[in-house]
């Protein structure tokens, strides 16, 4: 059996991987990882292990100025052969993960390539991963910035016929991370992975409901892992937005470790919850628009405090099987199909072909979760009581020079309120939100809610 939080990075994707105490073995796919000054210079080492020997390197215009070409020349350097695709920016505006991304680096794929190189952060990881899956080759992400924890996820946040996804795709093989690098990254991207690691404190909460009302699978290991990279990047932040290469290192190694623990549970939960729910829906209401949507950990950090903020609202409540007969009993199918429709007009179908599946809202299970929660409210109360308070957590992103409220990147109190009641329809996981709606308290809490937008620091 292991502590993992004691273990390294380099111990945590040693392959076997670990016995743990929940009973699961974890491993991570992951076979390289390096993170630090000058680590650029593993790149030739990294093809070695992996055993390739004629890379594709993928990136954008902003990636090849920050690392791209550097790379290029260490491998021209090295006599290794490559190929390279710099995706272009369309009208000016930022590569986004979409079609136009995935198909320009599928039409420019080099046949002889046996290995793809992503040079960049999130959209760039992301395409290299899909491409990767599609060629059926292993993939290597050289990152940029210490802006979001997908380096060593198995997952892609694409953009897919205009509604935001979730796909699975295929862990990257090997990461590399240059802190001297990193560290020149733009701010607002350092501070998208500060709050990309903020928000752990109320996915792990999150992860542990889900335990209680579905039963899912929850190690307390992992748990620990993640808990302790965030209290590591929360120490070092003030540093890191100093541009302080050691703490951005301890920024980035919490962001990996984010992924790897994702990757070794199987299970977005330990590092996902409400506050990343929020972001999603987010993002799929500014799709719907056309309009542009703030970087994910930007996001996902505001919509940590927003789910520390509920959570202080729910103390007040004392659930009980009345209540819940009295919900299942007026729930209006019709209804919350129309309200789905109204606020995610294109992807609405899917969502509800979703739900014909998943059956979230289908009275016995709903029931079934709901009696959980009512038998382990005063667990679950505890639970509570050990989350950071809203205005602690808000003061320290404040300091670090950080947006805290919706409004500030662009998110109105509707949007907030649409996206708090129907978090818990776009996937088929158990979040904050499904606890409330579950126990019949959603009409009461987004009251709650609507009437303290106004005054959140």
């Amino acid at each position: 059996m292991s502590d993992l939080k004691s273990k390294t990075i380099q111990d945590l994707i040693r392959p076997g991987g670990f016995a743990c105490y929940c009973g699961k073995t974890h491993k991570a796919p992951i076979r390289f990882v390096r993170i630090g000054e000058g680590e650029l210079s593993s790149v030739p080492v990294a093809l070695n292990v992996l055993g390739r020997k004629h890379p594709m390197v993928l990136c954008g215009p902003h990636g090849y100025e920050a690392a791209g070409e550097a790379v290029c020349r260490l491998l021209e350097k090295n006599g290794i052969p490559y190929s390279l695709h710099v995706l272009k920016e369309e009208d000016g505006m930022p590569i986004k993960p979409a079609e136009y991304a995935v198909g320009s680096a599928a039409l420019h794929f080099d046949h002889e390539a046996d290995i793809i190189i992503g040079v960049g952060s999130g959209v760039i990881n992301d395409t290299g991963k899909v491409l990767s899956k599609i060629a059926k080759l292993p993939y290597l992400i050289v990152g940029t910035a210490p802006s979001m924890d997908g380096f060593t996820s198995d997952g892609s946040s694409m953009e897919v016929d205009g509604i935001k996804l979730s796909l699975k795709e295929q862990a990257p093989d090997a990461v590399i991370c240059d802190t001297s690098f990193l560290s020149k990254a733009p701010m607002h991207m350092i501070h998208a992975g500060i709050g990309d690691i903020l928000a752990k404190t109320t996915s792990l909460f999150d992860w542990k409901l889900s335990a209680i009302a579905t039963g899912e699978h929850y190690c307390c290991e992992i748990a620990e892992l993640v808990h302790h990279s965030l209290e590591n990047v929360i120490n070092l932040a003030p540093l890191a937005v100093e541009r302080n290469e050691a703490a951005v290192s301890e920024l980035t190694d919490g962001l990996v470790l984010s992924g790897i623990a994702m990757a070794m549970e199987g299970s977005s939960h330990p590092a996902s919850g409400q506050d990343h729910y929020f972001s999603h829906c987010w993002e799929m209401m500014k799709l719907e628009r056309g309009e542009r949507y703030e970087l994910h950990g930007v996001q996902v950090g505001i919509g940590m405090l927003l789910t520390l903020k509920i959570s202080q609202w729910l103390p007040s409540v004392k659930p009980d099987r009345e209540r819940l007969e009295k919900a299942i009993s007026r729930f209006d199918e019709e209804a919350w199909a129309q309200n789905i429709r109204r606020v995610f007009p294109s992807s609405a179908e899917d969502i509800l072909k979703m739900e014909k599946q998943a059956r979230k809202n289908a009275p016995e299970n709903r029931r079934q979760r709901a009696e959980r929660v009512i038998d382990a409210w005063d667990d679950i109360l505890a639970l509570i009581s050990d989350l950071p308070p809203y205005e602690d957590m808000a003061a320290f992103m404040k300091k670090l020079g950080m947006p805290t409220r919706p409004e500030e990147i662009g998110v109105d109190q509707q949007d907030v309120l649409d996206a708090f009641i129907c978090s818990r329809d776009i996937r088929d996981k158990f979040i904050l939100s499904s606890m409330i709606w579950d126990i019949g308290y959603m009409e009461e809490c987004a009251a709650w809610l609507k009437g303290r937008l106004d005054t959140l620091i």
